[in-house]
């Protein structure tokens, strides 16, 4: 059977969880922009856990009470 319209945009709604690990990559992504021409390699790691880690983890992060009931 076909879903409905309601049902594929209910998927993929951002939970609070999405939206606090989104914002956290882009504040580690801003920091480590602004440190990263310091001697030390931490901006760069910053830069890799900001766009490797946690926007990928915000991306695909589904809460239980987001998952739907016949799966």
């Amino acid at each position: 059977m076909a879903q409905k319209k309601s049902d594929k945009i209910e998927r993929f709604k951002f939970g609070k969880i999405n939206i606090l690990l989104f914002i956290a990559a882009i504040v580690a992504i801003i920091v480590g922009f602004l440190i990263v021409n310091s001697t030390t390699t931490f901006g760069t790691i910053l830069l890799v856990f900001g766009y490797a880690v946690l926007i990928p983890l915000s991306l695909l992060i589904r809460s239980n009470s987001d998952k739907p009931e016949n799966m």
